[in-house]
């Protein structure tokens, strides 16, 4: 599968950046075999090449068998927004083990603790630019959020 198969035009983890065609299958792989074993740590997969810094994009990070994902999204206006996906098994304001960004706490409710159901939601991320349809995610109430 070539790069055209995929609409992120950035991905960063493991300390490498990936750009435009340089976004292969076998470097998907890789991601997605980091994240099933809990070895991710932090990555970053955007729509625009220029990361983080250039549009909508997704990013998570991972500790203690738990993954934080979160999708950053900008309106018209320029209002920025966020969407966690939510865990049903959880509903306390129990914080996970893993944190977004690495400093900012995160609800079990809005963590995976199920490594795989992360993994299929990066490479949907990667293959289509859209949240995985097979999760609820919602834009947590600011007043309820951490950071």
């Amino acid at each position: 599968m070539d790069s055209s198969a995929f609409a992120v035009r950035y991905l960063d983890f493991a300390g490498r950046e990936y750009t435009g065609g340089e976004i292969t299958r076998e470097v998907v792989d890789q991601l997605l075999n980091k994240i099933r074993a809990g070895k991710a740590f932090s990555f970053l997969l955007s729509l625009d090449e220029y990361g983080e810094d250039g549009g909508d994009f997704l990013s998570g990070d991972m500790e203690k068998g738990w993954a934080a994902l979160a999708l950053n999204t900008w309106d018209e206006e320029g209002e920025a927004h966020i969407m966690l996906p939510v865990n049903d098994r959880y509903d306390s304001a129990e914080l996970a083990p893993v944190e977004i960004g690495g400093q900012s706490p995160v609800l079990k409710r809005h963590a995976l603790d199920d490594l795989n159901l992360a993994a299929e939601c990066v490479l949907h991320f990667a293959r289509t630019g859209e949240l995985y349809h097979g999760l609820r995610w919602e834009e947590p109430d600011p007043e309820s959020m951490y950071f």
